[in-house]
C-alpha cells in the first residue's frame, strides 16, 4: 500500500494503485497519485460494449472501457493502424457517432485508445 497526500484536503490516503483515479474519502476530490487532479468536466462510467470497428478495409473486435458525455476508453483485439488524430465512425449499441482518437497506447496483442466524440451520425 502506497500512502498519498490528497491535493485539496491533504489527508493521506492509501492505495495499491498510484495511476487511477479515486476520490479522496475525506473531501471527494478526485485524483490519481500519478496524474494529479482529474482534468475532465465528465464523469467517466465503466461499461464494457463489444463493437466492431472497420477501418482502413480492415476489421477489429473492440470493447467500450469507460465511457463519459464527451469521451471513450476503447480497447481493441489485434493491431489496429489507429493514430493519434484519426476519426472514427463508431457504432456502438445503438448509437452512432465520429470520434477522433485522443492518445494511443499499443500493447502486443490489443491496443488501448481514448476517443473524443465529435458529433452523431
Amino acid at each position: 500500500m502506497l500512502r498519498i497526500p490528497c491535493p485539496k484536503c491533504h489527508k493521506t490516503i492509501y492505495s495499491s494503485d498510484v495511476e487511477t483515479f479515486h476520490p479522496c474519502p475525506y473531501c471527494g476530490f478526485i485524483f490519481s497519485g500519478k496524474y494529479g487532479a482529474e482534468r475532465r468536466r465528465d464523469r467517466r462510467t465503466k461499461k464494457g460494449i463489444s463493437f466492431l470497428l472497420s477501418f482502413k478495409g480492415q476489421n477489429f473486435k473492440g470493447r467500450t472501457v469507460d465511457l463519459s458525455g464527451t469521451g471513450i476508453g476503447i480497447k481493441i483485439l489485434g493491431k489496429p493502424p489507429v493514430a493519434e488524430g484519426d476519426v472514427l465512425a463508431l457504432s456502438i449499441a445503438d448509437t452512432s457517432m465520429n470520434a477522433k482518437v485522443m492518445w494511443v497506447k499499443k500493447l502486443p496483442d490489443k491496443s488501448l485508445a481514448g476517443l473524443q466524440r465529435i458529433a452523431k451520425i
